[in-house]
């Protein structure tokens, strides 16, 4: 049975959330490889950690080709070797991502334990809308896929999107991670030559209905981040970034896509921010998704 296209099913204990997985297209998630990554978990990110070499390996950078360069502004996602999730604000203009960036000014990045293989820049063959509401910023997410298949290594490698257990659970009160090489500092327009991260609270959409002029829809979108004094959050530049959360399956950590970097605070810093809900378009996502 395929899941109805309704959204409110994903929370209703009678839909039965299996039937995500019985979706046609879901065999193209390899959910039994996905998530890992080379590091433990640990505790653009204003006063966040710097990520070791290979911590986010399903990390992309989404740009704009040019004559000699590659213009990059926005984060996305690696969910499958032709796949890249990210924000439909960032612009169905992009055509290039790269994957496998730690250090933007290493080529290649190494570490003390040695070093990643260079970075791959990939075109974009197409970039799907999910009905974004340039208005509200509702909907705020794409889809694209590339011209050919990402090669896989323990730097490039796709997250998991939620299937099983995670899709029942309440996060409010959890701690995600989101990574980005966005702006450190949104007055004087700093940013990190190294990709950063922060782990941050999802919070009630009431803490963010309280800042900005719409509010939340819980069902579609989270609340995440700190309060001002804290001074942490995602920024510029972080834009359709991933939001993720490690969880114990069969006794294994694996790291899941629940949300993406969609807008904030006109001064980042000065409280949450709001984030796509992977779960509500797992549907029309899974209905995009093929191989070949």
């Amino acid at each position: 049975m395929r899941l109805k296209k309704d959204w409110s099913c994903l929370f209703d204990l009678f839909c039965g959330i299996n039937d995500i997985e019985s979706h046609p297209n879901w065999i193209h998630l390899d959910t039994d490889q996905c998530g890992y990554t080379r590091y433990i978990s640990k505790q653009r990110i204003v006063n966040g950690e710097k990520a070791s070499l290979g911590q986010f390996p399903w990390i992309a950078r989404l740009g704009r080709q040019r004559i000699h360069y590659i213009y990059f502004d926005c984060g996305g996602t690696l969910i499958n070797p032709y796949y890249v999730i990210t924000a439909a604000h960032c612009g169905t203009d992009h055509d290039v991502v790269r994957l496998g960036e730690n250090y933007i000014t290493d080529e290649p990045d190494c570490d003390e334990t040695g070093c990643a293989p260079l970075v791959q820049d990939i075109p974009i063959e197409k970039n799907k809308l999910f009905g974004y509401n340039t208005t509200n910023y509702k909907n705020d997410l794409m889809l694209s896929r590339l011209k050919f298949a990402a090669t896989l290594n323990e730097f490039v490698w796709p997250a998991c999107l939620p299937f099983g257990p995670v899709l029942e659970k309440d996060y409010v009160g959890s701690h995600v991670q989101i990574a980005g090489w966005g702006y450190t500092d949104s007055v004087q327009l700093l940013t990190s030559d190294n990709l950063m991260y922060i782990n941050a609270p999802v919070l009630d959409t009431e803490a963010c209905n309280k800042i900005f002029k719409r509010p939340l829809n819980p069902a579609t979108q989270y609340c995440v981040g700190f309060p001002k004094e804290e001074k942490k959050d995602s920024c510029a530049g972080d834009s359709g970034g991933p939001m993720t959360k490690s969880e114990n399956i069969d006794g294994e950590r694996r790291h899941f896509l629940l949300g993406l970097v969609s807008y904030g605070v006109r001064r980042c810093g000065d409280g949450p921010a709001v984030y796509t809900r992977i779960i509500a378009f797992l549907p029309e996502l899974l209905d995009e998704i093929v191989v070949g």
